[in-house]
C-alpha cells in the first residue's frame, strides 16, 4: 500500500501541520522522481484580520523550531516575524526578574497565525496595517512545491471500498489514495472523520484564553520592547500566562484548566499585570479575543489504512511549542507515507513513535508544571528561585542552570524530559536549596530599568 506516480493525497486543513506535511511530501516525491497530486482543503482566509484568518494561537515559535525550519530551507521573512524576543521578564507574587538569552541565536519569534487582530489600526499615511500570516506563508510554500488549495469546508471523510472519500461544500465528492487530517482540535474539524474512515478517540482538551491589547508602535517599544512577560501568580486554574509583544499590539495568553472570561478579567486586573501597561490603557475585554481548545493528549489511534491525523489533531506539546509539534509530526508523517507506505502497519511502525515521543514527553511536562505551581504557591521557593536567577543574570558565567530551565520551560525550546532531568541534578537542587533558605529580608525585586526604546517591528 504505497504512493506512486499520480497518487492523490488530500490534506484537510492548511495550518502549519497540513502545509508542512504537503511541503515535505512533495519535496521527498521530487527527490524520488515521483509525481503526486496533493490537494489542501482550507476555507480560512489567512490574509484576513480577525477570526476569518485566525488560528487561535498565542503566536510564539521557539528558536529551536526556527533553526529546524532553516535546516529544511525555510527561512521566515521579516514580514512574518513581528518581533525577535531575546529576553523575558518573570513576575511572581514576591518579585520579578529579567532573564536574557545568553546566546545570540536564542531568540524566540512572535508572529500572527492570521493577519492580525480584527480591529487593525491605520498607519501614519492612513493605510491599513497588514501583518503577514505565518500560516499563510507556510501554505504558500506548499503551493510553490506543487500543492493545490481548495477553499472549501470539508463536511465528511468516509471510506468507499478501500479508498477514503472527501465531501466538501461546493464541489463533488473526491476519492483519494491518502487523506491527512490536519484539522487541529478547534472548530469541530475532527467530527468530519466518519468511523468507516478512521475509528478513533480524539485528544482530551482544555480551554485557553487569548486576547490582543493595542498600544501602538511606540507603546509596545517603550513598555515591552523585545521582552516577553511571564507571570507565575497564585490564581486558581491558571498554570501559565504571558504577554507577547507584536507589532503595535501585545498578545495576552493564559493557559490552564478550562479558563473563561471571568478569570481573564481577574488576571488583567491583577496589580502585577496592570503595572506592565501604561496607566491610561483600557484592559477591559473589548478587543479581538478567543477561548481556544488546547490539546492535552493523543488521538487513539491517529491513523488507519490510508487515513492519518497530524499536528494537534494527533498530538501536540503540553501548553508549549504547538508549532514545533506540528513540524515534527508533519515531517515524520511525510517520511512514512513517501518511503514506507500508507497502511496502518506502516504508520504504526514508523509514524507512531514520533507521536508517542511527544505524548510521553507531555506526561513529564505535567510534572514540570506541577512543580511550577508549587513554586507559585510557596513563597520560600519563589524567593529562592528569584535569588538564584538574579545571581546567574548578574554573573558573567556560562552555566546559568536555573535561567536556562526557566527559559526552556516558558519558551518550549527543549523537551520536558530534558528540563525535568536538569532539575533533578544534585548541584541544581543544592543551589536552589541554599537560595531558598537564605534569611528573609534580601531584596527580591529587580532594580528599576529604563524604558525600552529599541525600534520595534520586524526584528529577527
Amino acid at each position: 500500500m504505497e504512493l506512486t506516480h499520480h497518487s492523490r493525497v488530500a490534506i484537510v486543513g492548511g495550518g502549519p501541520a497540513g502545509s508542512l506535511t504537503a511541503y515535505f511530501m512533495l519535496d521527498i516525491a521530487r527527490s524520488l522522481d515521483i509525481h503526486i497530486n496533493v490537494e489542501i482543503y482550507e476555507p480560512a482566509q489567512f490574509a484576513a484580520p480577525g477570526p476569518k484568518g485566525c488560528n487561535h494561537c498565542g503566536g510564539i515559535i521557539s528558536e529551536t523550531l526556527v533553526q529546524m525550519l532553516a535546516m529544511d530551507g525555510i527561512t521566515l521573512p521579516p514580514e512574518v516575524v513581528q518581533r525577535g524576543l531575546d529576553s523575558y521578564a518573570l513576575h511572581t507574587e514576591v518579585g520579578s526578574v529579567r532573564i536574557h538569552s545568553h546566546l545570540p541565536e536564542m531568540r524566540i519569534a512572535s508572529l500572527y497565525r492570521g493577519s492580525g487582530p480584527l480591529h487593525r489600526t491605520t498607519g501614519e499615511e492612513g493605510e491599513k496595517v497588514v501583518y503577514q500570516s505565518f500560516d499563510g506563508y507556510l501554505l504558500g510554500l506548499a503551493v510553490a512545491k506543487g500543492a493545490t488549495v481548495h477553499p472549501y469546508r470539508v463536511t465528511r471523510v468516509f471510506r468507499q471500498g478501500n479508498l477514503p472519500v472527501v465531501s466538501a461544500k461546493g464541489i463533488e465528492d473526491r476519492t483519494y489514495d491518502l487523506v491527512v487530517g490536519a484539522v487541529g482540535v478547534n472548530g469541530g474539524g475532527l467530527k468530519v472523520f466518519d468511523p468507516s474512515a478512521l475509528p478513533f478517540t480524539p485528544p482530551k482538551t482544555t480551554k485557553a484564553f487569548v486576547t490582543e491589547v493595542y498600544l501602538g508602535w511606540e507603546g509596545v517599544n517603550q513598555y515591552f520592547g523585545n521582552t516577553m512577560h511571564v507571570f507565575l501568580l497564585r490564581m486558581p486554574r491558571v498554570d501559565f500566562s504571558a504577554i507577547i509583544p507584536k507589532g503595535e499590539y501585545v498578545t495576552v495568553v493564559m493557559l490552564g484548566k478550562d479558563l473563561n472570561k471571568e478569570i481573564a478579567t481577574q488576571f488583567l486586573a491583577h496589580p502585577t499585570v496592570r503595572a506592565c501597561f501604561p496607566a491610561e490603557v483600557d484592559l477591559s475585554l473589548k478587543a479581538c479575543q478567543c477561548l481556544p481548545d488546547v490539546s492535552l493528549g493523543m488521538a487513539a489511534p491517529p491513523f488507519a489504512d490510508r487515513v492519518v491525523l497530524v499536528g494537534d489533531a494527533a498530538v501536540s506539546r503540553l501548553y508549549k511549542d504547538g508549532n514545533g509539534a506540528a513540524y515534527r509530526t508533519a515531517k515524520a508523517l511525510a517520511i512514512t507515507a513517501m518511503i514506507h507506505g500508507i497502511s496502518k502497519a506502516a504508520f504504526t511502525r514508523y509514524y507512531r513513535p514520533a507521536c508517542r515521543a511527544l505524548y510521553w514527553d507531555n506526561v513529564i511536562g505535567t510534572a514540570v508544571f506541577l512543580s511550577v505551581n508549587l513554586f507559585k504557591r510557596v513563597p520560600l521557593l519563589t524567593r529562592g528561585l528569584l535569588r538564584l536567577v538574579r545571581q546567574e543574570q548578574a554573573a558573567s558565567i556560562a552555566n546559568k542552570k536555573m535561567s536556562l530551565v526557566l527559559w526552556d520551560t516558558f519558551t518550549g525550546s527543549n523537551s520536558y524530559r530534558s528540563i525535568f532531568l536538569r532539575c533533578l541534578h544534585p548541584v541544581f537542587l543544592a543551589r536552589l536549596g541554599r537560595a531558598s533558605l537564605r534569611p528573609a529580608g534580601d531584596a527580591v525585586a529587580d532594580p528599576p530599568e529604563p524604558p525600552t526604546t529599541l525600534a520595534g517591528g520586524s526584528a529577527g
